[in-house]
């Protein structure tokens, strides 16, 4: 594990004391808080080949899809919304552009874009976590960690980065990359887990999103519009409301809380593991038992501007270095 540190580059970039603790695998984890950004920043820091690895099969899901079904017919429905939803802040949105999304997954917010005649890029760290979306026809899919020069300036009107930002060991320099990558006023479509949520100040160390040791850096609304706009970007739209990820954090947060084993719900849903003890069909229970709270939960604090996670559109500004 590596000392943890702040990638803002601002003066007084200090960790301060532990936001909250948890533990996992055996390990203590801190989320500090960064005393010039106010992001949250995972302590310690796993090293890169150790992340590397903690990134298979297990991680990603298997077979052909992530999660079993109909959870995975539901996302890639919201996938789908996200990619119409980002025309609408493109001028004359019937022009074919470039979008590129990183850490694309399966493909399927790119192959939405791609029948629409765009023409899409995507990433993923490793040739086993790009096969889904490598099967589909036309995609072009970059492997392995990304670099400044991977892309030339001025070559994407759309970049996703949709629940990877908190991922990336320097969260800045991929921001300052993609708005070089951008044409002008091209978009900018980030979601992130919300540190400063209710379900997070809820249930803390338990909270679903915190996802040692995935999850290197934490962020708030504030701590996220700072990031983007030292990068180059001014705001379009936020948003708190997301059915996708909001309830179901709480569901799964409330397990932790009451001391099963962590997350393991969520490995039920990916298919890693079966139904068939007990304790996970007591989970299960107690879930479809917590639904109705956990909607009514989910729509309280996404109207507080304080929803599980947040969805961000931007657009690049003028020229950038």
């Amino acid at each position: 594990m590596n000392t943890a540190s702040c990638t803002c580059g601002e003066p007084g970039a200090v960790l301060g004391p532990p936001l909250v603790s948890m533990g996992r695998n055996g390990t203590r984890f801190h989320v500090r808080p960064c005393q010039a950004c106010a992001r949250g920043v995972l302590d310690p820091m796993p090293p890169p080949e150790g992340l590397l690895a903690a990134y298979d099969d297990a991680y990603y899901g298997r077979g052909a899809r992530k999660f079993v079904q109909p959870i995975q017919a539901g996302i890639g429905w919201f996938r789908r919304r996200r990619a119409r939803h980002a025309l609408r802040f493109l001028p004359g949105t019937e022009r074919r552009g470039r979008a590129l999304d990183i850490g694309c997954g399966d493909g399927e917010f790119l192959s939405v874009l791609q029948q629409m005649g765009w023409e899409c890029h995507g990433t993923e760290l490793t040739e086993v976590t790009a096969r889904r979306a490598a099967a589909i026809p036309g995609l072009s899919i970059r492997t392995g960690p990304l670099t400044p020069d991977a892309y030339d300036a001025n070559r994407f009107d759309v970049i996703s980065l949709w629940h990877v930002l908190e991922h990336l060991p320097d969260p800045d320099r991929t921001l300052r990359d993609c708005a070089r990558w951008l044409a002008e006023g091209g978009l900018l479509l980030v979601a992130v887990p919300n540190l400063d949520s209710w379900q997070a100040r809820t249930f803390r160390g338990a909270w679903f999103h915190l996802d040692p040791p995935f999850h290197l850096h934490h962020f708030a609304p504030g701590s996220l519009a700072r990031a983007l706009g030292a990068a180059g970007f001014e705001l379009l739209e936020t948003r708190h409301l997301s059915w996708q990820y909001n309830p179901f954090g709480v569901l799964q947060s409330l397990l932790n809380a009451l001391g099963f084993t962590r997350d393991e719900l969520y490995e039920v849903l990916k298919g890693n593991r079966t139904l068939g003890s007990p304790g996970r069909i007591a989970q299960a229970a107690l879930a479809a038992l917590a639904l109705p709270p956990s909607i009514a939960m989910t729509l309280a604090e996404a109207a507080a501007g304080r929803g599980g996670t947040i969805e961000v559109t931007a657009r690049r500004r003028g020229s950038v270095g």
